[in-house]
């Protein structure tokens, strides 16, 4: 079913349909593959360091005496320094792969901040447009002009802050605009701040000869959105163009590679086996550059990398969004062809809270019980609310009697 086809349709974008990898969290034989994995990087440390622990290993069997370095225990003083350089090295991994993922997800939220701001303010400006039929062909006008300049403002940006080329991200046909003003604008190098510029004054004139119907301060709230959304993107295109610190990443590194090789001497030197040793050290190397890669990948997200965000399909669907808003059946207000029966929809209300009113007493009823406790209503079981109770009780146990009565005939009253 839809199930088989959604299936279907991720594994078409993984063998390459799409550049990023999509995958089934509840199937994990979508996990399983090599593209954009960084288990093959992590090998290529982990397995060197495991068969030099080997080789030391076999070297301590053969030309020393392995009895001996059996009976030495390790002193405090090596424990602790294991343990800290452990906890360095760990620390500044994770941190910064936490770092990465902050940058990653910053990095989308951004665009679709600004793909959200963007495309609203440009339903609101074709919802602005006028409705005189003497201004209709300057309505169509604007609109077209109006897409096709939302359409190259988000593909200025999109390429601007990746590091794709500028043909991954299409626009709207632009026939019939001046060639003049595409050739400025392809040869300035603020080409996304030259298209917000005509898109702001566009809106103003088209204001003043009444092509926009609309009061001034409803219609700041489109200039709002389109400054919003600049803003965004410029906040985004910091991500892609400040890297990863130098000295963070210069230490991490170094500190890596070192404690890629430390783990060969102390394995064998506590007494592990060959076996063990090679082991211990493949794990332990290959956990800590697995999660370094892993940030490597993820903290320049704006990329064709397959762990990369996908630009390209955000751009696609912001140019869709812009056709369907164009269409005439989005611009044209759903008629109310029949008159739907307010009466009849006023008596089945009725009918079901009449419904509903018999039960409300014995739920009101149940919480009395379950607040007063079952020994004041025990005359279901043949005791009276007059006998073996304290004088302190029979009140109380008088009073509900006389309470239960009055609800089960007002609920047998109104059924």
């Amino acid at each position: 079913g839809a199930r088989t086809c959604a299936t279907v349709h991720l594994w078409l974008i993984a063998l390459g349909r799409g550049k990023m990898i999509y995958y089934i969290a509840e199937n994990p034989v979508s996990l399983v593959r090599w593209r954009g994995s960084v288990v093959p990087r992590a090998c290529r440390w982990a397995i060197p360091c495991a068969a030099l622990a080997v080789l030391y290993s076999h070297i301590l069997h053969v030309w020393t005496d392995w009895s001996l370095s059996l009976e030495e225990e390790p002193t405090k003083f090596e424990v602790y320094a294991w343990g800290l350089i452990t906890y360095v090295i760990g620390f500044l991994v994770v941190f910064r792969a936490q770092h990465a993922y902050s940058r990653y997800w910053e990095g989308i939220t951004l665009v679709e901040r600004a793909c959200g701001v963007w495309l609203n303010g440009f339903s609101n400006l074709i919802a602005f447009c006028s409705t005189d039929p003497t201004k209709q062909e300057q309505v169509e006008e604007f609109q077209y002009v109006l897409s096709r300049l939302m359409s190259l403002l988000f593909c200025y940006c999109m390429s601007d802050i990746s590091n794709l080329d500028r043909s991954e991200f299409p626009h709207l046909d632009l026939s019939g605009i001046d060639p003049a003003c595409l050739e400025y604008l392809e040869a300035t190098s603020a080409k996304q701040n030259v298209a917000l510029q005509w898109l702001q004054r566009m809106i103003v004139e088209c204001n003043r000869s009444g092509v926009i119907d609309i009061g001034a301060p409803i219609l700041s709230r489109v200039f709002q959105e389109l400054s919003i959304g600049i803003v965004h993107l410029m906040d985004a295109k910091k991500i892609s163009v400040v890297p990863y610190p130098f000295g963070f990443a210069q230490v991490v590194w170094v500190l890596l590679v070192f404690f890629s090789v430390l783990p060969v001497p102390v394995m064998c030197a506590i007494g592990m086996s060959t076996q063990k040793a090679a082991g211990y050290t493949f794990l332990i190397v290959f956990v800590f550059w697995s999660v370094h890669h892993l940030a490597i990948q993820i903290e320049q997200p704006f990329g064709d990398a397959p762990n990369d965000l996908p630009l390209a399909q955000v751009n696609h669907r912001f140019n869709k969004v812009l056709v369907r808003l164009l269409e005439m059946t989005a611009q044209e207000t759903p008629n109310l062809l029949k008159k739907p029966d307010m009466s009849m929809r006023f008596m089945q209300r009725k009918s079901s809270l009449e419904q509903t009113l018999p039960q409300r007493p014995q739920t009101m009823m149940k919480k009395v019980r379950s607040l007063l406790g079952e020994m004041d209503f025990s005359r279901a079981e043949g005791v009276g609310p007059d006998s073996s109770l304290p004088s302190s009780r029979r009140g109380t146990a008088a009073s509900m009697s006389s309470l239960d009565s009055e609800i089960t005939r007002r609920s047998a009253s109104s059924a």
